[in-house]
Formats: C-alpha cells, structure tokens, sequence
C-alpha cells in the first residue's frame, strides 16, 4: 500500500503530469475566444435556455453537445475544475518537495521553483475570484456621446470610441465589442410644436424623448402615443450600418393597422395634429465583463512563462548542471 502510495505521489510530480494541465488550461483558455460564452450559468435554467436557443440560430446542431460538455460556460464548467484540482495536487506536491529539499538547491532552481508554484496558485486564486464575484452582462447599447449604463450593476462608464473592439475601464472591468445596432431618437410634437409625452412599455414613465435600440436579435421596438391613442412599431429592415426602417402605426390594439412608412437614416412622419421626427444614430453593442481575477491569472500565467523559460536555459545549460538530469526526472521546473 505503501508503495503504491509513494508512486502515485512521484506521478503527480512529474513534469508530464504538469505539462498536460497546463496544457489542458491554455486550450480552455483559448476556447473561451472561439467559442460563445453564456452569460449566466446553467443553473439559471430559463434564461440558459433563452440564450442557448438563440445560440441555435449560429451553431445549429452543435449549441446542445458543447453545452453539455460545459465549453459555452467554461468559467464553471466540469473541465476546468478538473484541471484546476489537479493543479492543486500537483503543486502540494511540488511544495512539500520544495521545502524538503530547499538547503540542497541552488537559488536559481529555488527562484524557479517558487515562481512554478506561485503562478499555479495565482491561476487557482484568479479562478476561484472570478466564480465568486465576477459577472458579464451582454447586448449593452454605446450610445454615441453618452456615457454607457448598466443598471444591473449600478455602474456609469465612458463608452469606448466608434472603432474600438476592447477597452479597459479600471481594475477587473473590460469592455467587448459585440455587433452593430441602429439607435432611434423619437420624440412627437402636436401642430403648435408643443412635445407629446411618447411611453416605451406600459408601465414606463412618459418622455418627451425615446431612445429605442434596433438589433439583428431585437430588430422590433415598439412605443406609445396615449394623448393620440397610437401605437408604434419601428423594425429595422436591414443589418448595419443599413439606417433603413419601417414604421408602422396602430390603434389602441395592435391588430388595427392605421397606415406604415419607410424611412432611410433620419425622417418624419405626419398623422392627425401630430408630427413624429426620428433620427438614426448607427451604436455599437458590448459586452460588459467584470472579472476581478483577471489580472491574478495574467500574473499567473506570467510566472509560469518565466519558470519555464528558466527550466529552457537550465537545459541549454545557461546555468550549472546541478541536479538538472534529476530534477528533469521529476519536476518540471
């Protein structure tokens, strides 16, 4: 029992058991970037739902199968506790055999190994820091020339300028650009000029002025007139930057179509004692990321990067050969 023991303890120290999970992280990693991220958990089951039916629309037969193996929700899949627990194996391992062999190594095998073990342990902390309070928020509108709200969180950013596919915006909080969506500025004015109070749902508080966001997901946006008795219905007829959009009119039901117009870029529409003006502003769609161990799993993954450059020159015998061909038996670096 004994020795099966201690061959499994030289297994999880070997630096072919390292190599695979850091191996097995990077691709995590790099799938996050090909592959769409849900952004919520699955446990959140009806609105999982609604996000992987729309994901249907792109990756047709696949969306289920990737779902299942946890790769559109990698943050918290099963894959990557996997790897991240035997990461944590594997340095317990390395740093009882750090400690227990610290007086008999040379101190740029001692730099090298505690560099190992501390980018380990910065990628398990980054992790476990985005699980616990990270979030993403998608579809969030860039209005141009006006600072970016997201009220789930409380949060007033300054948008990214009209080109910029990523930015930063303080510590842990990115900014993604998604797609393109079509901003309608409405406001109704009556004969005298005199602004009529417009309502984006029932129970909205009226405005003089509307900002109604059109998507290739939400191409719809409809509005209210109740000094008038109409209900709008602006749909987008094209994908940006196409500014081309129809308008149509109700009654009180949406069933009684009163008369529909087409506009290209900004127009205005005349009904009985009312005037509708628009204007078409092009926005670009983010995705609001907030990942506090971001920048943990970057000095992570940096740590690594260096001990493994050292264990390179060790090998190309930049430094004195030591325990190399011992140490190569074993550990990794």
């Amino acid at each position: 029992m004994q020795e099966a023991v201690e061959r499994v303890w030289q297994w999880l120290g070997k630096s072919s058991f390292l190599l695979g999970i850091l191996t097995g992280l990077l691709l995590l990693l790099f799938l996050t970037w090909f592959l769409p991220q849900a952004p919520l958990l699955p446990q959140e089951t009806a609105d999982f739902t609604r996000w992987l039916a729309e994901m249907r629309a792109t990756w047709g037969k696949w969306a289920k199968p990737l779902a299942a193996l946890g790769l559109l929700t990698i943050r918290n899949s099963w894959p990557q506790r996997l790897l991240l627990a035997l990461l944590a194996l594997a340095l317990t391992v390395r740093l009882v055999e750090l400690v227990e062999r610290w007086g008999e190594l040379p101190l740029w095998q001692r730099v090298r190994r505690v560099a190992l073990s501390g980018g380990g342990v910065l990628l398990i902390a980054g992790w476990l820091l985005q699980l616990g309070a990270g979030w993403i928020e998608p579809e969030v509108s860039a209005w141009p020339d006006e600072v970016l709200a997201v009220p789930a969180h409380n949060l007033l950013l300054p948008a990214p300028g009209a080109e910029v596919a990523f930015a930063r915006r303080g510590y842990g909080l990115y900014l993604l650009r998604e797609r393109e969506g079509i901003g309608l500025e409405v406001q109704a004015m009556d004969d005298a000029g005199v602004p009529l109070a417009l309502l984006a749902s029932a129970h909205g508080m009226p405005q003089d002025r509307l900002e109604l966001a059109l998507t290739e997901r939400a191409p719809d946006a409809y509005f209210a007139l109740p000094d008038a008795g109409f209900i709008f219905r602006a749909s987008m007829l094209h994908p940006p930057p196409h500014t081309e959009f129809r308008v149509q009119i109700y009654g009180e039901t949406e069933s009684e179509l009163l008369t529909e117009t087409f506009f290209q870029g900004n127009g205005t529409l005349f009904t009985t004692n009312v005037r509708l003006e628009s204007v078409s502003t092009p926005f670009p769609q983010l995705t609001v990321i907030y990942n506090p161990g971001a920048p943990l799993t970057a000095l992570g993954w940096l740590a690594l990067a260096v001990a493994g450059g050292g264990w390179l020159a060790g090998k190309q015998g930049c430094w004195p050969a030591g325990n190399q061909q011992q140490e190569d038996e074993t550990i990794l670096v």
